[in-house]
Protein backbone atom coordinates (compact mmCIF):
# COMPACT_ATOMS: atom_id res chain seq x y z
CA UNK A 1 0.00 0.00 0.00
CA UNK A 2 1.25 3.45 -0.87
CA UNK A 3 0.13 7.01 -0.17
CA UNK A 4 0.25 9.34 -3.15
CA UNK A 5 -1.03 12.90 -3.20
CA UNK A 6 -3.10 12.37 -0.06
CA UNK A 7 -4.85 9.31 -1.51
CA UNK A 8 -4.60 5.87 0.02
CA UNK A 9 -4.09 3.44 -2.84
CA UNK A 10 -4.12 -0.33 -2.91
CA UNK A 11 -2.49 -1.71 -6.02
CA UNK A 12 -3.12 -5.30 -7.01
CA UNK A 13 -2.98 -6.97 -10.40
CA UNK A 14 -2.30 -3.61 -12.14
CA UNK A 15 -5.55 -2.22 -10.72
CA UNK A 16 -5.58 0.86 -8.51
CA UNK A 17 -8.34 1.38 -5.95
CA UNK A 18 -8.36 4.82 -4.32
CA UNK A 19 -10.62 6.21 -1.61
CA UNK A 20 -10.77 9.83 -2.76
CA UNK A 21 -12.92 10.97 0.14
CA UNK A 22 -15.72 9.43 2.25
CA UNK A 23 -18.11 9.66 -0.70
CA UNK A 24 -15.99 8.83 -3.75
CA UNK A 25 -13.85 5.86 -4.75
CA UNK A 26 -11.88 5.39 -7.97
CA UNK A 27 -11.11 1.97 -9.42
CA UNK A 28 -8.77 2.18 -12.40
CA UNK A 29 -6.97 -0.16 -14.78
CA UNK A 30 -4.41 1.13 -17.27
CA UNK A 31 -4.27 -0.47 -20.74
CA UNK A 32 -1.46 1.48 -22.48
CA UNK A 33 -1.93 -0.09 -25.92
CA UNK A 34 -5.48 1.23 -26.23
CA UNK A 35 -6.34 4.47 -28.06
CA UNK A 36 -9.33 5.08 -25.81
CA UNK A 37 -10.71 4.82 -22.32
CA UNK A 38 -14.01 3.61 -20.85
CA UNK A 39 -15.23 5.46 -17.78
CA UNK A 40 -18.29 4.95 -15.60
CA UNK A 41 -19.86 6.82 -12.70
CA UNK A 42 -21.91 4.58 -10.38
CA UNK A 43 -24.12 6.28 -7.79
CA UNK A 44 -25.22 4.13 -4.86
CA UNK A 45 -28.92 4.71 -5.43
CA UNK A 46 -31.44 2.87 -7.59
CA UNK A 47 -35.12 2.14 -7.89
CA UNK A 48 -35.08 -0.05 -4.77
CA UNK A 49 -34.32 3.07 -2.71
CA UNK A 50 -37.52 4.86 -3.75
CA UNK A 51 -40.76 5.11 -1.82
CA UNK A 52 -43.95 3.98 -3.51
CA UNK A 53 -44.85 7.63 -4.13
CA UNK A 54 -41.45 8.30 -5.73
CA UNK A 55 -41.41 5.15 -7.87
CA UNK A 56 -39.53 5.93 -11.08
CA UNK A 57 -38.02 9.24 -9.95
CA UNK A 58 -34.37 8.06 -10.15
CA UNK A 59 -34.91 6.93 -13.74
CA UNK A 60 -36.60 10.26 -14.52
CA UNK A 61 -33.66 12.19 -13.05
CA UNK A 62 -31.31 10.08 -15.17
CA UNK A 63 -33.16 11.45 -18.20
CA UNK A 64 -33.10 15.00 -16.82
CA UNK A 65 -29.31 15.00 -16.42
CA UNK A 66 -29.06 15.57 -20.18
CA UNK A 67 -31.74 18.29 -20.38
CA UNK A 68 -29.64 21.28 -19.42
CA UNK A 69 -27.28 22.50 -16.71
CA UNK A 70 -26.52 25.89 -15.23
CA UNK A 71 -24.03 26.39 -18.09
CA UNK A 72 -25.24 24.32 -21.05
CA UNK A 73 -28.52 23.73 -22.85
CA UNK A 74 -29.66 20.22 -23.80
CA UNK A 75 -28.61 20.84 -27.40
CA UNK A 76 -25.16 22.07 -26.36
CA UNK A 77 -24.68 18.92 -24.26
CA UNK A 78 -25.59 16.68 -27.20
CA UNK A 79 -23.39 18.62 -29.63
CA UNK A 80 -20.43 18.40 -27.27
CA UNK A 81 -20.86 14.62 -26.90
CA UNK A 82 -21.08 14.09 -30.63
CA UNK A 83 -18.20 16.46 -31.41
CA UNK A 84 -15.88 14.27 -29.34
CA UNK A 85 -16.77 11.21 -31.41
CA UNK A 86 -17.32 8.68 -28.66
CA UNK A 87 -20.10 6.81 -26.87
CA UNK A 88 -22.15 8.19 -23.99
CA UNK A 89 -24.93 6.37 -22.15
CA UNK A 90 -26.83 6.42 -18.87
CA UNK A 91 -29.22 3.99 -17.23
CA UNK A 92 -30.84 3.18 -13.92
CA UNK A 93 -30.81 -0.22 -12.26
CA UNK A 94 -32.51 -1.43 -9.12
CA UNK A 95 -29.42 -0.41 -7.10
CA UNK A 96 -27.48 2.22 -9.09
CA UNK A 97 -27.73 5.25 -11.33
CA UNK A 98 -24.98 4.81 -13.93
CA UNK A 99 -23.29 6.96 -16.57
CA UNK A 100 -20.84 5.20 -18.90
CA UNK A 101 -18.64 6.61 -21.65
CA UNK A 102 -16.01 5.58 -24.18
CA UNK A 103 -13.84 8.18 -25.91
CA UNK A 104 -10.36 8.69 -27.30
CA UNK A 105 -7.67 9.18 -24.66
CA UNK A 106 -7.15 12.86 -25.51
CA UNK A 107 -10.70 13.73 -24.43
CA UNK A 108 -10.53 12.42 -20.84
CA UNK A 109 -10.55 15.89 -19.27
CA UNK A 110 -13.49 17.23 -21.27
CA UNK A 111 -15.53 14.07 -20.73
CA UNK A 112 -14.89 14.03 -16.97
CA UNK A 113 -15.83 17.69 -16.61
CA UNK A 114 -19.01 17.20 -18.62
CA UNK A 115 -20.15 14.25 -16.48
CA UNK A 116 -19.39 16.18 -13.30
CA UNK A 117 -21.44 19.09 -14.63
CA UNK A 118 -24.38 16.80 -15.43
CA UNK A 119 -24.28 15.21 -11.98
CA UNK A 120 -23.82 18.42 -10.00
CA UNK A 121 -25.35 21.26 -12.02
CA UNK A 122 -28.46 19.96 -13.79
CA UNK A 123 -31.22 22.58 -13.72
CA UNK A 124 -34.27 20.28 -13.56
CA UNK A 125 -36.27 22.88 -15.47
CA UNK A 126 -40.04 22.41 -15.01
CA UNK A 127 -40.81 22.77 -18.74
CA UNK A 128 -38.15 20.24 -19.69
CA UNK A 129 -39.35 17.96 -16.89
CA UNK A 130 -42.88 17.89 -18.32
CA UNK A 131 -41.47 16.99 -21.74
CA UNK A 132 -39.30 14.23 -20.32
CA UNK A 133 -42.14 12.85 -18.21
CA UNK A 134 -44.03 12.45 -21.47
CA UNK A 135 -41.06 10.57 -22.95
CA UNK A 136 -40.84 8.28 -19.90
CA UNK A 137 -44.59 7.64 -20.01
CA UNK A 138 -44.22 6.53 -23.63
CA UNK A 139 -41.37 4.26 -22.53
CA UNK A 140 -43.58 2.72 -19.83
CA UNK A 141 -46.49 2.25 -22.25
CA UNK A 142 -44.17 0.58 -24.75
CA UNK A 143 -42.93 -1.78 -22.03
CA UNK A 144 -46.49 -2.51 -20.91
CA UNK A 145 -47.43 -3.39 -24.49
CA UNK A 146 -44.57 -5.88 -24.72
CA UNK A 147 -45.64 -9.17 -23.06
CA UNK A 148 -41.99 -10.11 -22.56
CA UNK A 149 -41.39 -7.00 -20.46
CA UNK A 150 -44.77 -7.21 -18.74
CA UNK A 151 -44.30 -10.76 -17.53
CA UNK A 152 -40.98 -9.93 -15.85
CA UNK A 153 -42.54 -6.89 -14.14
CA UNK A 154 -45.41 -9.09 -12.97
CA UNK A 155 -43.02 -11.76 -11.73
CA UNK A 156 -40.91 -9.37 -9.65
CA UNK A 157 -44.01 -7.72 -8.21
CA UNK A 158 -45.38 -11.13 -7.20
CA UNK A 159 -42.10 -12.50 -5.84
CA UNK A 160 -41.37 -9.37 -3.77
CA UNK A 161 -44.72 -7.65 -3.11
CA UNK A 162 -44.76 -4.31 -1.29
CA UNK A 163 -40.99 -4.01 -1.71
CA UNK A 164 -39.25 -1.55 -4.03
CA UNK A 165 -37.19 -4.35 -5.62
CA UNK A 166 -40.45 -5.74 -6.91
CA UNK A 167 -41.44 -2.52 -8.69
CA UNK A 168 -40.51 -1.50 -12.27
CA UNK A 169 -37.39 0.65 -12.52
CA UNK A 170 -39.20 3.28 -14.61
CA UNK A 171 -42.13 3.43 -12.21
CA UNK A 172 -45.77 3.33 -13.26
CA UNK A 173 -47.90 5.70 -15.30
CA UNK A 174 -49.58 7.00 -12.14
CA UNK A 175 -46.34 7.43 -10.13
CA UNK A 176 -44.54 9.28 -12.94
CA UNK A 177 -47.52 11.55 -13.59
CA UNK A 178 -47.46 12.53 -9.92
CA UNK A 179 -43.81 13.66 -9.90
CA UNK A 180 -43.41 17.45 -10.03
CA UNK A 181 -40.38 19.75 -10.36
CA UNK A 182 -40.12 20.54 -6.65
CA UNK A 183 -39.97 16.86 -5.67
CA UNK A 184 -37.53 16.11 -8.47
CA UNK A 185 -35.17 18.89 -7.39
CA UNK A 186 -35.24 17.69 -3.76
CA UNK A 187 -34.54 14.14 -4.84
CA UNK A 188 -31.77 15.27 -7.16
CA UNK A 189 -30.04 17.02 -4.23
CA UNK A 190 -30.26 13.77 -2.28
CA UNK A 191 -28.72 11.81 -5.14
CA UNK A 192 -25.72 14.16 -5.27
CA UNK A 193 -24.83 13.09 -1.73
CA UNK A 194 -24.80 9.36 -2.42
CA UNK A 195 -21.59 7.35 -2.43
CA UNK A 196 -20.08 7.04 -5.89
CA UNK A 197 -17.62 4.75 -7.64
CA UNK A 198 -15.71 6.08 -10.66
CA UNK A 199 -14.39 3.21 -12.76
CA UNK A 200 -11.87 3.42 -15.61
CA UNK A 201 -10.30 0.98 -18.03
CA UNK A 202 -8.12 1.82 -21.02
CA UNK A 203 -5.52 4.46 -21.79
CA UNK A 204 -5.75 7.67 -19.75
CA UNK A 205 -3.80 9.95 -17.42
CA UNK A 206 -4.55 8.68 -13.91
CA UNK A 207 -3.15 11.72 -12.13
CA UNK A 208 -5.25 14.02 -14.31
CA UNK A 209 -8.39 12.07 -13.46
CA UNK A 210 -7.73 12.10 -9.72
CA UNK A 211 -6.97 15.82 -9.78
CA UNK A 212 -10.25 16.47 -11.58
CA UNK A 213 -12.13 14.20 -9.18
CA UNK A 214 -10.73 16.01 -6.14
CA UNK A 215 -11.67 19.34 -7.67
CA UNK A 216 -15.17 18.42 -8.82
CA UNK A 217 -16.12 16.15 -5.93
CA UNK A 218 -14.48 17.67 -2.83
CA UNK A 219 -14.41 15.95 0.53
CA UNK A 220 -17.80 15.62 2.17
CA UNK A 221 -20.07 13.31 4.06
CA UNK A 222 -21.98 10.72 2.11
CA UNK A 223 -25.48 9.42 2.75
CA UNK A 224 -26.10 5.69 2.46
CA UNK A 225 -29.59 4.52 1.52
CA UNK A 226 -31.32 2.44 4.20
CA UNK A 227 -32.19 -0.87 2.61
CA UNK A 228 -34.44 -3.64 3.85
CA UNK A 229 -33.91 -7.14 2.48
CA UNK A 230 -37.10 -8.45 0.83
CA UNK A 231 -38.80 -11.67 1.85
CA UNK A 232 -39.60 -13.57 -1.35
CA UNK A 233 -43.02 -15.16 -1.67
CA UNK A 234 -43.03 -18.78 -2.79
CA UNK A 235 -45.86 -20.66 -4.44
CA UNK A 236 -47.58 -17.55 -5.75
CA UNK A 237 -49.32 -17.30 -9.12
CA UNK A 238 -49.96 -14.08 -11.07
CA UNK A 239 -51.64 -13.76 -14.44
CA UNK A 240 -52.24 -10.87 -16.82
CA UNK A 241 -54.74 -12.11 -19.44
CA UNK A 242 -53.98 -10.72 -22.92
CA UNK A 243 -56.30 -12.21 -25.54
CA UNK A 244 -54.70 -10.19 -28.33
CA UNK A 245 -51.32 -11.90 -27.70
CA UNK A 246 -50.92 -15.14 -29.66
CA UNK A 247 -48.60 -16.93 -27.21
CA UNK A 248 -48.27 -17.25 -23.45
CA UNK A 249 -45.17 -15.75 -21.81
CA UNK A 250 -44.06 -17.41 -18.57
CA UNK A 251 -41.52 -16.44 -15.90
CA UNK A 252 -40.98 -19.07 -13.22
CA UNK A 253 -38.48 -18.33 -10.48
CA UNK A 254 -37.46 -17.95 -6.88
CA UNK A 255 -34.93 -16.29 -4.60
CA UNK A 256 -31.19 -16.38 -5.30
CA UNK A 257 -28.05 -15.23 -3.48
CA UNK A 258 -26.34 -11.87 -3.00
CA UNK A 259 -23.44 -10.81 -5.24
CA UNK A 260 -20.78 -11.41 -2.57
CA UNK A 261 -22.12 -14.86 -1.64
CA UNK A 262 -19.73 -17.80 -1.48
CA UNK A 263 -22.18 -19.50 -3.85
CA UNK A 264 -21.93 -16.78 -6.53
CA UNK A 265 -19.97 -18.89 -9.01
CA UNK A 266 -21.81 -22.08 -8.15
CA UNK A 267 -25.12 -20.37 -8.90
CA UNK A 268 -23.77 -18.99 -12.17
CA UNK A 269 -22.59 -22.44 -13.27
CA UNK A 270 -25.87 -24.08 -12.25
CA UNK A 271 -27.82 -21.39 -14.12
CA UNK A 272 -25.73 -22.01 -17.25
CA UNK A 273 -26.18 -25.79 -17.13
CA UNK A 274 -29.90 -25.43 -16.48
CA UNK A 275 -30.80 -22.89 -19.15
CA UNK A 276 -27.93 -20.61 -20.09
CA UNK A 277 -26.83 -22.14 -23.37
CA UNK A 278 -27.92 -24.31 -26.28
CA UNK A 279 -26.67 -27.49 -24.59
CA UNK A 280 -28.58 -26.70 -21.38
CA UNK A 281 -31.39 -28.81 -19.94
CA UNK A 282 -34.08 -26.26 -20.78
CA UNK A 283 -32.96 -25.55 -24.34
CA UNK A 284 -32.52 -29.19 -25.24
CA UNK A 285 -35.61 -30.37 -23.37
CA UNK A 286 -38.11 -27.71 -24.46
CA UNK A 287 -36.83 -26.59 -27.86
CA UNK A 288 -34.57 -29.14 -29.48
CA UNK A 289 -36.35 -32.42 -28.68
CA UNK A 290 -39.90 -31.57 -29.77
CA UNK A 291 -39.85 -27.91 -30.80
CA UNK A 292 -42.26 -26.91 -28.01
CA UNK A 293 -40.86 -23.37 -27.65
CA UNK A 294 -38.76 -20.91 -29.61
CA UNK A 295 -37.45 -18.71 -26.82
CA UNK A 296 -36.34 -20.25 -23.51
CA UNK A 297 -33.59 -19.26 -21.11
CA UNK A 298 -32.76 -19.16 -17.42
CA UNK A 299 -31.62 -16.00 -15.63
CA UNK A 300 -29.87 -14.96 -12.45
CA UNK A 301 -29.69 -11.54 -10.77
CA UNK A 302 -27.29 -10.67 -7.96
CA UNK A 303 -28.02 -7.73 -5.64
CA UNK A 304 -26.24 -6.35 -2.60
CA UNK A 305 -28.23 -8.37 -0.06
CA UNK A 306 -30.24 -10.91 -2.05
CA UNK A 307 -30.76 -12.41 -5.48
CA UNK A 308 -33.31 -13.81 -7.92
CA UNK A 309 -33.11 -16.81 -10.23
CA UNK A 310 -35.55 -18.44 -12.61
CA UNK A 311 -36.41 -19.09 -16.23
CA UNK A 312 -38.50 -17.64 -19.05
CA UNK A 313 -40.20 -19.22 -22.02
CA UNK A 314 -42.90 -18.53 -24.60
CA UNK A 315 -45.20 -21.14 -26.08
CA UNK A 316 -48.53 -21.65 -27.81
CA UNK A 317 -51.30 -22.46 -25.38
CA UNK A 318 -51.88 -25.82 -27.04
CA UNK A 319 -48.31 -26.85 -26.12
CA UNK A 320 -48.43 -25.92 -22.44
CA UNK A 321 -49.36 -29.39 -21.18
CA UNK A 322 -46.46 -30.91 -23.14
CA UNK A 323 -44.08 -28.24 -21.81
CA UNK A 324 -45.16 -28.94 -18.23
CA UNK A 325 -44.62 -32.69 -18.70
CA UNK A 326 -41.15 -32.06 -20.06
CA UNK A 327 -40.33 -29.64 -17.21
CA UNK A 328 -41.43 -32.27 -14.68
CA UNK A 329 -39.08 -34.76 -16.33
CA UNK A 330 -36.21 -32.24 -16.18
CA UNK A 331 -36.80 -31.38 -12.53
CA UNK A 332 -37.31 -35.03 -11.56
CA UNK A 333 -34.00 -35.99 -13.19
CA UNK A 334 -32.14 -33.09 -11.56
CA UNK A 335 -33.62 -33.97 -8.17
CA UNK A 336 -32.77 -37.65 -8.52
CA UNK A 337 -29.43 -37.56 -10.28
CA UNK A 338 -28.22 -33.97 -10.30
CA UNK A 339 -26.12 -32.53 -13.10
CA UNK A 340 -23.52 -34.81 -14.64
CA UNK A 341 -19.83 -33.95 -14.44
CA UNK A 342 -19.81 -33.42 -18.20
CA UNK A 343 -22.59 -30.80 -17.94
CA UNK A 344 -20.78 -28.98 -15.14
CA UNK A 345 -17.47 -28.93 -17.00
CA UNK A 346 -19.18 -27.68 -20.16
CA UNK A 347 -20.90 -24.89 -18.22
CA UNK A 348 -17.62 -23.93 -16.55
CA UNK A 349 -15.83 -23.75 -19.90
CA UNK A 350 -18.68 -21.68 -21.34
CA UNK A 351 -18.57 -19.21 -18.43
CA UNK A 352 -14.78 -18.93 -18.36
CA UNK A 353 -14.60 -18.48 -22.12
CA UNK A 354 -17.22 -15.74 -22.17
CA UNK A 355 -15.56 -14.01 -19.23
CA UNK A 356 -12.14 -14.01 -20.92
CA UNK A 357 -13.58 -12.86 -24.25
CA UNK A 358 -15.32 -9.95 -22.49
CA UNK A 359 -11.90 -8.71 -21.36
CA UNK A 360 -11.12 -7.68 -24.93
CA UNK A 361 -13.56 -4.78 -24.42
CA UNK A 362 -12.47 -1.88 -22.20
CA UNK A 363 -16.14 -1.16 -21.44
CA UNK A 364 -16.72 -4.72 -20.21
CA UNK A 365 -13.56 -4.51 -18.12
CA UNK A 366 -14.67 -1.19 -16.64
CA UNK A 367 -18.10 -2.57 -15.76
CA UNK A 368 -16.49 -5.57 -14.05
CA UNK A 369 -14.26 -3.32 -11.97
CA UNK A 370 -17.26 -1.23 -10.96
CA UNK A 371 -19.44 -4.20 -9.97
CA UNK A 372 -16.68 -5.75 -7.87
CA UNK A 373 -16.00 -2.44 -6.13
CA UNK A 374 -19.66 -1.59 -5.55
CA UNK A 375 -20.57 -5.00 -4.16
CA UNK A 376 -17.35 -6.27 -2.59
CA UNK A 377 -14.98 -3.26 -2.21
CA UNK A 378 -12.26 -5.34 -3.84
CA UNK A 379 -11.54 -6.73 -7.28
CA UNK A 380 -10.68 -10.36 -7.93
CA UNK A 381 -7.89 -10.87 -10.45
CA UNK A 382 -8.64 -12.49 -13.79
CA UNK A 383 -6.74 -15.61 -12.71
CA UNK A 384 -8.72 -15.73 -9.45
CA UNK A 385 -12.05 -15.57 -11.28
CA UNK A 386 -11.09 -18.37 -13.66
CA UNK A 387 -9.76 -20.42 -10.73
CA UNK A 388 -12.96 -19.91 -8.71
CA UNK A 389 -15.04 -21.09 -11.65
CA UNK A 390 -12.75 -24.04 -12.25
CA UNK A 391 -12.74 -25.27 -8.64
CA UNK A 392 -16.52 -25.56 -8.34
CA UNK A 393 -17.45 -29.23 -8.55
CA UNK A 394 -20.60 -31.21 -9.28
CA UNK A 395 -21.24 -31.93 -5.61
CA UNK A 396 -21.34 -28.21 -4.83
CA UNK A 397 -23.66 -27.51 -7.77
CA UNK A 398 -26.01 -30.35 -6.89
CA UNK A 399 -26.09 -29.13 -3.31
CA UNK A 400 -27.78 -25.95 -4.55
CA UNK A 401 -30.52 -27.54 -6.64
CA UNK A 402 -32.82 -28.36 -3.71
CA UNK A 403 -33.20 -24.66 -2.87
CA UNK A 404 -33.03 -23.06 -6.30
CA UNK A 405 -34.26 -25.66 -8.83
CA UNK A 406 -37.24 -26.83 -6.80
CA UNK A 407 -40.75 -26.27 -8.24
CA UNK A 408 -42.18 -26.03 -4.71
CA UNK A 409 -40.07 -22.90 -4.19
CA UNK A 410 -41.21 -21.22 -7.37
CA UNK A 411 -43.49 -18.30 -8.11
CA UNK A 412 -45.13 -18.16 -11.55
CA UNK A 413 -46.12 -15.16 -13.66
CA UNK A 414 -47.88 -15.49 -17.00
CA UNK A 415 -49.02 -13.02 -19.67
CA UNK A 416 -51.12 -13.98 -22.66
CA UNK A 417 -54.33 -15.79 -23.63
CA UNK A 418 -54.63 -17.72 -20.35
CA UNK A 419 -56.57 -17.50 -17.08
CA UNK A 420 -55.41 -17.51 -13.47
CA UNK A 421 -57.26 -20.79 -12.91
CA UNK A 422 -55.34 -22.41 -15.75
CA UNK A 423 -51.97 -21.20 -14.40
CA UNK A 424 -52.84 -22.47 -10.91
CA UNK A 425 -53.49 -25.83 -12.52
CA UNK A 426 -50.08 -25.67 -14.22
CA UNK A 427 -48.41 -24.91 -10.88
CA UNK A 428 -50.16 -27.84 -9.20
CA UNK A 429 -49.25 -30.15 -12.08
CA UNK A 430 -45.61 -29.05 -11.95
CA UNK A 431 -45.49 -29.96 -8.26
CA UNK A 432 -47.35 -33.27 -8.50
Amino acid sequence: MTIRGGLILSEKNKIVLAQLNPAVRIIAEKLPKFYSFSMGFFLDHGSRDESLKDSGITHLIEHMLFKGTSRKSALEIVKMMESLGGAFDAYTTKENLIIITKFLTEHIGLVFELIAELLLESKIDSTELDKEKSVVLEEIKSSNDDPGDSVFDLFFETLMPEHALGRPIAGTIDSVKGIDAARTKRYYRTLRNREMVIALSGNYDYEKVTDLAKKKFPNGKSETPRRITPKPQFGEVAVLPRKEVSQVHFVIGTHGVEYASQHHYGMAIMNTAFGGGMSSRLFQGLREKDGLVYNVHSFIDFYRDCGVTGFYFICDKQNISKVVRRLKEIFRDISGHGFANEEIELAKTYLSGNFLLSLESSTSRMLRLARETVYKSEVASIDDVVAKIDTVNAAQINGLTGDFLNPKQYTIAAVGPITEKEVHSIFEDLNS
